[in-house]
């Protein structure tokens, strides 16, 4: 709907003007976007602005102060001061502060949601800001080394007045601290009774029994300053359980009889309950877990090397209401506890990746053995599946918006392509980095609808509609007339001529011939514009929002100029596609004008002309990855000063011909808070690289 950012639009005098249009209408219309999307229709003109200010779209808003100093007296905060704007979720990343009451007193009582990650503060200004904040939702202070470590927080302030301020928090996360213990947890705790959500990722709790004997030789009711065990937080969990809905022990060494205590508190039923990278589980924790709490509905066992079919099974026995369940890199599965994964009728999002005892056939016989649109989010990145797997999960779950298929080197195909392309229209995040086989006849359907219609109705085995659609793929190799060219070894017009290339050099020939057999095709008979013989274009899917196609190196500018035209695309990676050049990058930017989010690293193709039709046409741009881009010099820099005005992170490592200092000629773009370089040097395979050592000093010469 709003295809071009930051863009005025030019009005009909002959109609109604669309800032005439009645305010209900607009937000009607704004309410189908996205935030980003309403932030760019916002700067078109002031009643649009107006419509993206109502609360329905403030909640969606989030204001990021990132390495900077916060003080009322100084830039940014002083020019928020002057806005008329109210923020409600606000965000301090590294922040250090200094004078705050001015902002807090001015946009408090609109302030929701509060976080602090790894933020240099003080104790006493930290609870002023608390203080003012009435309606405060949710407080997350992670990573605050300097605020927790002498122990003493909330010590010095009225316990009252501030309970009376924190009375309407809901969700609270103190994770990656250190230096939390139980007399800190227990104090912060009391003054917040209505907690829903509790995240407690990244703490060192101490779950052994005997480190309690030790710290609390008897029972005594002063919390220790010293450490943070689970016994305060389990007497919290359980006076606490008729409220609590999300729990979150990632990272911690949770063991199975915590777990299981866990479990068996009498009125607890949570909702969600993350137990990411948690190695000391065991199966009779998990098992207690799935028969005792069976309201869960998001349930996270990533990274959990001792997570087998057998807790698998218990839990599709049991959490029948499962709707997210992350299992990934948990190694010990297998097939034979994926195929119980289709007990889980309500399961919306399903994270199997990494685990490398899982195959095809497990899918297949598993969740994709029979049809769902209840699934909406798939990850399967670096299995060992198979084509007919990857057909099976595209035929079986049409309403997929997101799939992950990275790292699936050897089993998707142009044929698994087009099968992705027919029947998952909704997608709108598809992630294919080092998918390797796809080529510019899967992305622009050229020449491959005969090769589905052969599957769909013929019945021809998977492998060899592979072998024979890649060997069809190396013949196309159409010779202009009237001009010279070299054969390799075996062809047939000089079948005794030996080839003295390299393996290397020798695809290098074959995909400069395929490239321009594919350019012919689509130039003489234009068969992507007028669809006739062509299979299933990317452009099927116009919904999509993220694309990744990181070392696919048989793409080509053609696929860019032919396919590649998506309207609502935020997010691409072609890093380390080498054949991708100027060419390409005209069209992309062109066709895909939405683009916030670029990553070109190691294409080696890429120049400074490149670089300044991406500055100039993507008025969205956010973050640009041009890693090891060679060509590059310090005119690319000049094009993103001058153009880039929304730019916030840029990657030029490793960009030999740009100057020591980058960031020195970026300092006019205001939006731009990192810049990756590399150390100011000689470069591998320059001259000076290895650099002599020094001689060893003299011996002493004897008296």
């Amino acid at each position: 709907m709003y295809s071009e950012a930051a863009k005025p639009l030019v009005f009909d005098d002959y109609g109604p003007k669309y800032n005439d249009l009645p305010m209900e209408i607009l937000v009607k219309i704004f309410g189908y976007l996205t935030a980003a999307d309403r932030l760019a229709a916002g700067t078109t003109c002031k009643r649009w602005l107006e419509a993206t200010q109502y609360q329905q779209f403030v909640n969606d808003i989030c204001l990021n102060f990132y390495k900077t100093h916060f003080s009322d007296s100084c830039s940014p905060v002083c020019n928020l001061l002057a806005s008329t704007r109210t923020f409600q979720n606000i965000v301090f990343s590294q922040v250090e502060f200094h004078e705050t009451e001015q902002f807090f007193t001015c946009f408090g009582e609109n302030i929701l949601e509060l976080t602090f990650k790894a933020c240099d503060i003080r104790e006493r200004t930290f609870n002023s800001i608390l203080m003012l904040v009435p309606n405060l939702r949710a407080l997350r202070v992670e990573g605050c080394r300097e605020l927790l470590m002498s122990g003493r927080l909330f010590d010095s302030v009225k316990q009252d007045d501030l309970a009376q301020a924190l009375q309407n928090l809901t969700t609270l996360s103190l994770a990656y601290n250190r230096y939390l213990s139980d007399a800190l947890f227990k104090r912060i705790v009391s003054l917040t009774p209505n907690l829903v959500n509790l995240d407690l990722s990244g703490c060192p709790i101490s779950f052994h029994k005997g480190l309690y004997r030790k710290f609390y030789p008897i029972q005594l009711d002063d919390a220790s300053e010293s450490v943070l065990t689970f016994h305060y937080i389990s007497q919290f969990l359980e006076r606490q359980a008729d409220k609590l809905k999300t729990v979150n022990f990632s990272l911690t060494l949770i063991d199975g009889d915590s777990l299981e205590m866990l479990a068996g508190f009498k009125n607890l039923r949570l909702d969600t309950l993350d137990l990411n990278s948690c190695d000391q589980l065991t199966n009779s924790g998990i098992t207690a877990l799935a028969q005792q709490q069976t309201s869960l509905q998001h349930l996270d066992f990533s990274k959990s090397v001792r997570f087998t079919d057998s807790c698998l099974h218990k839990i599709c026995l049991n959490l029948t209401n499962l709707k997210s369940l992350n299992l990934r890199r948990c190694r010990a599965l297998t097939d034979l506890g994926i195929k119980e994964l289709v007990n889980l009728p309500k399961l919306q999002a399903l994270d199997i990746s990494e685990c490398e005892s899982i195959t095809g056939q497990g899918i297949i016989n598993g969740i994709a053995s029979k049809p769902s649109s209840i699934l909406l989010e798939l990850y399967v990145s670096a299995l060992n599946l198979c084509e007919s797997s990857v057909i099976k999960i595209a035929e079986t779950f049409p309403s997929l918006r997101v799939l992950d298929l990275s790292y699936c080197f050897h089993s998707i195909s142009d044929l698994c392509l087009q099968m992705i392309f027919k029947n998952l229209i909704w997608l709108r995040h598809l992630n294919l980095d080092y998918c390797d086989k796809i080529s510019d006849s899967a992305m622009t359907g050229v020449g491959m609808l005969s090769k589905v219609r052969d599957y769909e109705e013929n019945g021809m085995t998977l492998p060899k509609l592979a072998s024979a659609s890649y060997q069809n793929a190396d013949e196309i190799e159409p010779v202009p007339s009237g001009s010279s060219r070299v054969f390799g070894a075996g062809s047939p017009e000089e079948p005794f001529k030996i080839s003295i290339r390299s393996k290397a050099e020798q695809e290098i020939v074959n995909d400069a011939m395929r490239k321009r057999a594919m350019m012919e095709i689509c130039q003489q008979n234009q068969l992507v514009k007028d669809e006739v013989g062509s299979g299933f274009s990317i452009n099927r899917l116009k919904g999509l929002r993220v694309l990744r196609l990181s070392q696919c190196n048989k793409l080509s500018d053609i696929s860019l100029m032919y396919a590649f035209k998506l309207n609502e695309l935020k997010e691409i990676s072609l890093a380390k596609c080498q054949q991708i050049s100027i060419v390409g990058i005209r069209s992309l930017v062109q066709n895909c004008p939405s683009l916030e989010v670029v990553d070109l690293s190691e294409c080696h193709n890429i120049n400074d002309k490149a670089i300044e039709l991406i500055a100039v046409h993507l008025r969205r741009l956010q973050t640009l990855s041009l890693d090891r881009c060679f060509q590059l010099s310090d005119f690319s820099l000049d094009y993103i000063a001058i153009h880039c005005k929304t730019l916030r992170t840029l990657d030029v490592r490793g960009c030999r011909n740009m100057c020591a200092e980058p960031s020195l000629r970026l300092v006019n773009i205001p939006t731009l808070r990192t810049v990756h370089m590399s150390k100011p040097g000689p470069y591998m395979g320059e001259p000076g690289y290895f650099v002599k050592k020094p001689p060893p000093p003299p011996m002493p010469k004897r008296i």
